[in-house]
């Protein structure tokens, strides 16, 4: 569970409180990515006209040299300076899930959603588990998967998925002369938009602007399970395997990945 009080921001918000405390690199990409303003000029207005809402919320005081409340200042330090970081991508609801790790004791978590910013401080001692299957919005789970074989799949196959009118994948998924987990798997992919979410482990270096991405995870939820991509085999022969793993087991050993990656100097 969460340990503190939510913070939330707005997407203005967040880049106007980034400016202020003197993150204008940070502020910028945001900008960017999201196409909120465009020019100088613009963008000091911008800035100018959010400060009434980190007023309205109680995150300004007009004794500091930034004009931002002491915690929300803090928060946006352990933000940008958080060396590790974990991205949760939810493609059904388009939602992702940041993970900052902030020391040994504790992560930073930031959920993003509808152009919206929740910050929540979080004990790992409390564990990650679900956290991470509640961004997934699955249910505590460890339910036989009786009939869910792994599937081979061609890269070919794959992008033939991603790019099929959905009636092409809804025909299939009711296709009764097509083995059960062909039918199951393309309608969790009809279901997913036709898209894989991914859970990636980020090394951060604010100082020199720079993300590094240590490991891609792709996944697919399921009813009670999720489909694994194991892809260690796509350059020798072109081909992935999407292996179907119980909701609790799949977790479980993500959440043991993490603690590794964070506590790994």
């Amino acid at each position: 569970m969460e340990t503190t009080k939510e913070i939330a921001l707005t997407n203005n918000e967040l880049v106007a409180a980034l400016s202020l405390s003197g993150y204008n690199d940070v502020a910028s990409q945001i900008l960017n990515d999201y196409s909120l303003v465009s020019g100088e000029a613009e963008f000091t207005r911008f800035v100018q006209e959010t400060e009434t809402t980190l007023k309205e919320k109680g995150y300004w005081d007009e004794n500091r040299n930034s004009k931002l409340a002491k915690g929300l200042e803090s928060l946006l330090s352990l933000l940008v300076h958080a060396k590790k970081k974990v991205r949760c991508v939810n493609m059904e609801n388009y939602s992702v899930l940041l993970i900052h790790s902030i020391n040994h004791t504790r992560v930073l978590l930031q959920r993003i959603s509808n152009g919206k910013h929740a910050f929540y401080f979080h004990d790992k001692n409390n564990g990650l588990y679900d956290i991470l299957r509640n961004h997934y919005n699955l249910t505590d789970s460890e339910a036989s998967i009786e009939g869910a074989i792994p599937l081979q799949l061609s890269d070919q196959l794959v992008d033939e998925y991603h790019k099929s009118e959905p009636i092409v994948l809804e025909t299939l998924s009711n296709d009764k002369a097509q083995p059960k987990p062909f039918r199951d798997f393309a309608r969790h992919f009809l279901d997913n938009g036709q898209e894989f979410d991914n859970i990636s482990l980020m090394i951060s270096n604010y100082v020199k602007d720079e993300s590094e991405f240590e490991e891609i995870q792709f996944l697919l939820p399921g009813d009670s399970y999720i489909w694994h991509m194991n892809y260690e085999a796509l350059e020798k022969n072109s081909t992935i395997i999407m292996e179907p793993i119980p909701v609790w087991t799949y977790f479980k050993e993500i959440e043991r990945v993490l603690n590794e990656f964070f506590s790994n100097k």
